[in-house]
């Protein structure tokens, strides 16, 4: 095969269009926005930075956003190549069970019409079968094409040995057979050199964390200490006298989205759940949990509005320190409805998908020692206690006993499951017995291949669970940090009335001390809006840990998998958890604070 294209030459191949287009109505208007944003910082502190420093300041911001257009199409063709080597265990399980009979023959394009649910990886096969059937190019050919472009060097590597075999006259069905014997070891070695990386990434993560956090407790004494305002002024006023912690809270926002961003491009999704259109039992359940979680969730924002109406907003915000949020975790609350359902179902799932290797297998060996109805064959497996696939067991023998179809019926079975796995697992077991007539061969193959991916998943479980712990560590630092800086800019917001009061000097004009040492804290020209910046900066401290929060969640989410409704409930978890430690945090301060001026007083 010819020298693999870069990935810099695949991304530019992906794009869909010419890369001087693209630089043109892409980067071309980011780098201008960067400028733009840039000049707007500039002027923001126009009185603190000169023109150099101003000048530096708007050509980084477009660097930056023009970096970032360049770098995008790299993230997203790496993205796309932990997607194809993610799919390409289930395609080669499927045509190394084919290989054993005829359909193998036909090509793996009659795969293809089945394959809908592997994305990029049938988007790769798909231009295979373009190149073949359309432009009347040979396999071998079309397959080194296609492997060039590809973004994933194992789907690549695998095209050029195929090219090379059906070149030299094996039977595309005796490679496959072959390929898939070793396939699993290569597969195993990458994943687990994608844990690794998730574990340096990890760490990478909280550095990024702990330095942003230390940035944002500098910025907070910052605005104490050296801005000055007053309680009346307006919008654009704050914003002006805030802009170094909105600054600073904006870079600390962007680093957690970056992180999770990296995550994304390491870990691939996993879907735990199938996706089926029959009304199941657990479709309905969910159903009425987001009808209820809708429902209670309006019942709690009116209720919270009308206290908030009568007691005045300004009370929310005189103690948002301790109780703002415990208030937002309270309205995400309802959403606790679906999420612990979906919690429930997952648990369940992953019960099924432990019994399933033990089920094909002794479902391939009845099928192939007797040549029954297939409602008799599951009939017969009555007495074997399959733990949690014992329900769907039985609802498909009585599917099949009443003479509905048979693929109707396993169909049903993989929704009672509700498991992806065993929807794909099933499919592949139904559709290798149908072809090569081997159905106890064809199951030991599926349990096989099975509980190979369940055994890398439990690495994967492992490893969700590091970033769980991980996640709540970080997250109560996060707070008390917050908390604590919070507490001192608090403390000497109390005392910069009576210390300014001391440094008058004769004339009425805060100056200079005793001694005519000058009084270099501006803050102690104007106390008004001492109160206020401390509002802001624990305003601006609660929306990023709710950003923080967000972010964990997805991470977490991603690493273990499944659906949207875990990671909501995990978000609602560590809602409530940093709630409680913030106004734990909070009160131990105060009373701490309150105990020593009482112990210096006296």
């Amino acid at each position: 095969m010819e020298d693999k294209a870069s990935t810099w030459e695949i991304a530019l191949l992906r794009l869909g269009m010419p890369f001087g287009r693209y630089l043109l109505f892409i980067s071309l208007p980011a780098l201008l926005v960067g400028l733009v944003g840039g000049g707007l910082v500039w002027a923001s502190v126009v009185d603190i930075i000169g023109t150099v420093g101003g000048l530096l300041i708007m050509i980084t911001f477009g660097l930056l956003a023009f970096g970032a257009t360049i770098a995008y199409p790299i993230a997203q063709t790496s993205a796309i190549a932990i997607e194809i080597e993610q799919d390409m265990h289930m395609f080669m399980t499927r045509m190394g069970i084919l290989s054993m009979g005829e359909s193998a023959e036909k090509g793996m394009f009659d795969v293809l019409k089945e394959m809908g649910d592997y994305g990029a990886l049938a988007y790769e096969i798909q231009a295979i079968e373009t190149l073949v059937t359309k432009w009347h190019t040979n396999l071998p050919e079309a397959a080194r094409i296609v492997g060039k472009q590809s973004p994933s060097a194992i789907w690549s590597d695998f095209l050029d040995r195929m090219a090379f075999s059906v070149e030299v006259g094996q039977p595309i069905g005796e490679f496959f057979k072959s390929e898939n014997e070793t396939f699993e070891q290569n597969y195993n070695t990458i994943y687990d050199a994608r844990i690794e990386q998730l574990d340096t990434l990890r760490e990478t993560f909280v550095s990024l964390t702990t330095t942003g956090l230390l940035l944002l407790v500098v910025a907070g004494l910052q605005l104490i200490l050296f801005q000055t305002g007053g309680a009346d002024d307006n919008i654009f006023q704050i914003i002006i006298r805030s802009r170094w912690v909105l600054l600073t809270g904006v870079l600390f926002a962007l680093l957690q989205v970056g992180a999770w961003y990296l995550f994304t491009l390491v870990i691939p999704h996993e879907d735990l759940f199938a996706k089926h259109g029959f009304n199941t039992t657990q479709a309905v359940d969910m159903r009425r949990a987001w009808i209820f979680a809708a429902i209670f969730g309006t019942i709690e924002v009116l209720i919270l509005l009308g206290i908030f109406l009568f007691i005045g907003s300004s009370w929310l915000f005189d103690n948002w320190n301790i109780i703002g949020i415990l208030v937002l975790a309270a309205l995400a609350t309802p959403l606790m409805a679906p999420a612990l359902l979906v919690a429930q179902e997952e648990s369940r799932v992953r019960r099924r998908d432990e019994a399933f290797p033990e089920f094909i297998r002794a479902f391939g060996g009845t099928a192939q020692a007797r040549a029954q109805e297939p409602s008799a064959m599951v009939k017969a497996l009555a007495g074997i206690d399959f733990g949690a696939l014992d329900d769907s067991i039985s609802n498909l023998e009585k599917r099949l006993s009443m003479r509905i179809d048979s693929d109707y019926s396993w169909d049903w079975f993989a929704a009672d499951n509700n498991s992806m796995l065993v929807s794909r697992f099933t499919r592949v077991f139904i559709e290798g017995s149908a072809s090569t007539g081997e159905a106890g061969l064809v199951g030991d193959l599926v349990s096989q291949s099975t509980t190979n991916l369940l055994g890398l998943r439990q690495r994967r479980q492992i490893s969700a669970g590091v970033m769980r712990s991980v996640s709540y560590g970080l997250l109560i630092a996060m707070i008390i940090a917050l908390n604590i800086t919070t507490s001192i800019i608090a403390g000497l917001g109390e005392t910069i009335a009576q210390v300014a009061q001391g440094l008058v000097d004769a004339g009425g004009e805060v100056g200079t001390a005793a001694g005519g040492v000058d009084v270099a804290l501006p803050v102690l020209t104007e106390t008004g809006g001492v109160e206020q910046n401390i509002q802001i900066f624990q305003i601006l401290g609660s929306i990023l840990i709710v950003i923080s929060i967000v972010v964990l969640g997805l991470i977490t989410a991603r690493i273990k998998g499944g659906g949207t409704s875990l990671v909501l409930g995990q978000m609602i978890q560590m809602m409530w958890v940093a709630g409680l430690a913030n106004a734990g945090a909070a009160w131990v301060l105060e009373t701490s604070v309150g105990l020593f001026q009482a112990t210096g007083t006296g």
